[in-house]
């Protein structure tokens, strides 16, 4: 049985930090590097594979990092809670918009994971994000995984 060493919360943070970090980095480095591996990818199934296998990593390291920060923030004081959540959500959701497509795709397929961070937030606070983000992404235009989380910060 592996023993966890606690975390703190803004450890847990800064960890989803690192990780977010780390997959914009893969993504950028990802690139085809000749006009063969441009066609190759252009007519395979999948894509880059490259692309590929660091959205699959990111997935779960972002798993891993985003589940330990809620559980951290399950012991924190509320406004701690609140402020903490907050930051985890100007990372996952305001961030820099990438002039890369493949990066900015793969930064906003991710975004419905901060649904996570909810319920830290109060009623007035979801819906400050709500107006936000739907400023930043018209509901037009949001992706369905986007428009189900600007539905649920909305609802209050």
């Amino acid at each position: 049985m592996e023993e966890h060493t606690p975390v703190s919360a803004p450890q847990a943070l800064e960890d989803l930090e690192v990780c977010y970090r780390d997959f914009i980095e893969k993504l950028k480095k990802s690139k085809a590097s000749s006009v063969g591996e441009v066609m190759g990818n252009f007519f395979r199934s999948q894509g880059n594979p490259r692309v590929s296998y660091a959205v699959e990593e990111f997935d779960a390291a972002m798993t891993e990092r985003l589940t330990t920060l809620t559980a951290v923030l399950e012991t924190c004081p509320a406004e701690e809670a609140c402020r903490l959540a907050v930051q985890a959500l100007e990372l996952m959701l305001f961030y820099p918009v990438p002039k890369d497509n493949t990066v900015a795709f793969s930064l906003s397929a991710f975004e419905g994971r901060a649904m996570a961070l909810l319920p830290f937030l109060p009623p007035d606070k979801q819906r400050e994000i709500a107006s936000r983000y739907a400023r930043r992404t018209t509901p037009r235009q949001m992706l369905p995984n986007q428009k189900k989380l600007w539905k649920a910060l909305s609802q209050f």
